[in-house]
């Protein structure tokens, strides 16, 4: 009678202590999110933006107010080739993907010929930098997933990726793109979002330490700390250095810049977005300050600055935390060959105040947009752009720009900044 009361406590310590993980875990797999009762949660308007397929990654250029992003362009190459969805079966179909800017005033986009570059450009994470003396230079910093020449299926110890970036100067305004170079590193292995510092260096983030196979999907459901971000520095014409920045967060995803030079990382299986700060002269290392969790996957952070926040006395800065709403689905829905099968998007929002140092780890994210994965497929990215009262009969509204690794187009939506990014503190 002892021994099976003390079964019993035992089973039931154990089931106290693993509950809570576990329904975090099913929470951000989707699984309390079933998708024929999803809840479309959009702005006032939308707008799909035309050639804009397969956009994982977009970034703000406030001197030029442009929106900029690298396009595979075709979700059934994206299907068949991208080897940070795990699809590996097709090599020798890598897409040749482009860089696209996007004008958020009329929702038109164009994509950049690239100089002096011949493909495969399978695209991914992208980070651009101007120099403050010259704000009509863009430096481009993009991933290219290129197929690896030296595996075989003989020759399982190769990888089938050979991972690397590309780094390409355009003029604001111009149709072009040049390439300067391709930069490749022992240490650049499972890349998946960049962060330029300068023209010649920039961090990125390994998302996984093994490539596929059965041990990369221990490693995403045990949330170990094997894999890395790394800082890059381009030493000479073709030299190349790279050392750790940080090492202990669990599959790094997303990289962001916050307010006063702070840097974001995210967590993606974690559902986790931390505050950094850069440390160090030449060897850039980052120390994290907090983190704060969603109720799902975070995939690349962005922060949006409140240009008129004086207007009326309120300021709507806030982080954005985009990812796919029930990533349980990814893997076989990403493979889907028509570009149809659904995943759904959400985006949470947080106030200025909770990146602050010190911040508090209870703040909730707010959620600003759901979609069922009909009007926006997969989000991994979210941009606000605010529109001018002074031109929107006083209004204080902005496009919410939304795109996903396999979308078949990005979206943006309206929304009221009263309604959408208020949260109560």
């Amino acid at each position: 009678m002892a021994a099976s009361l003390y079964v019993i406590i035992v089973l039931g310590a154990l089931s106290a202590l693993l509950y809570a993980p576990l329904k975090r875990e099913a929470t951000i797999l989707g699984l309390f999110r079933p998708l024929d009762s999803w809840q479309n949660l959009h702005g006032t308007e939308n707008h799909a933006i035309d050639d804009t397929t397969a956009c994982e990654d977009l970034h703000y250029h406030e001197p030029s107010n442009m929106l900029y992003s690298a396009c595979i362009g075709n979700t059934a190459t994206a299907a068949e080739w991208f080897p940070a969805a795990v699809s590996l079966d097709h090599p020798e179909k890598p897409g040749y993907g482009t860089l696209v800017v996007i004008d958020p005033t009329t929702l038109k986009s164009k994509e950049l010929s690239l100089a002096d570059f011949e493909g495969p450009f399978v695209t991914h994470g992208i980070s651009i930098y101007s120099p403050p003396s010259d704000p009509e230079t863009v430096y481009i910093y993009a991933i290219n997933h290129l197929p690896n020449p030296l595996w075989t299926a003989s020759s399982s110890a190769q990888p089938k990726a050979a991972s690397r970036v590309e780094l390409f100067v355009h003029t604001v305004g111009s149709s072009t793109a040049k390439h300067l170079r391709s930069i490749s590193h022992p240490m650049i292995h499972t890349p998946n979002d960049l962060l330029a510092l300068s023209e010649r260096e920039f961090l990125v983030t390994n998302d996984h330490y093994y490539h596929d196979g059965f041990m990369r999907l221990v490693e995403e459901l045990t949330h170990s700390a094997w894999t890395n971000l790394v800082h890059v520095r381009l030493t000479g014409e073709t030299d190349v250095s790279a050392s750790v920045s940080l090492n202990s967060i669990p599959n790094n995803n997303g990289l962001g810049w916050g307010p006063d030079q702070q840097v974001l990382i995210s967590n993606a299986m974690g559902g986790i977005l931390y505050f950094s700060r850069l440390e160090g002269e030449y060897n850039k290392t980052l120390s994290v300050t907090h983190s704060i969790r969603a109720d799902g996957v975070v995939d690349n952070p962005s922060f949006f600055s409140d240009p008129w926040a004086g207007v009326d006395g309120k300021d709507y800065s806030g982080y954005l935390l985009p990812g796919i709403g029930r990533p349980i689905d990814f893997p076989d829905n990403y493979k889907d060959p028509t570009g149809r099968a659904p995943l759904p998007s959400i985006v949470w929002f947080l106030p200025a105040s909770a990146g602050k140092d010190g911040g508090s780890q209870a703040t909730k994210p707010k959620l600003v947009f759901s979609d069922d994965g009909s009007s926006l497929r997969g989000a991994t990215t979210a941009v606000i752009v605010a529109i001018d009262p002074a031109t929107n009969d006083g209004k204080r509204e902005g496009w919410l720009f939304v795109t996903g690794v396999i979308a078949p187009h990005m979206l943006a939506t309206k929304i009221d900044f009263a309604t959408a990014l208020s949260v109560g503190e």
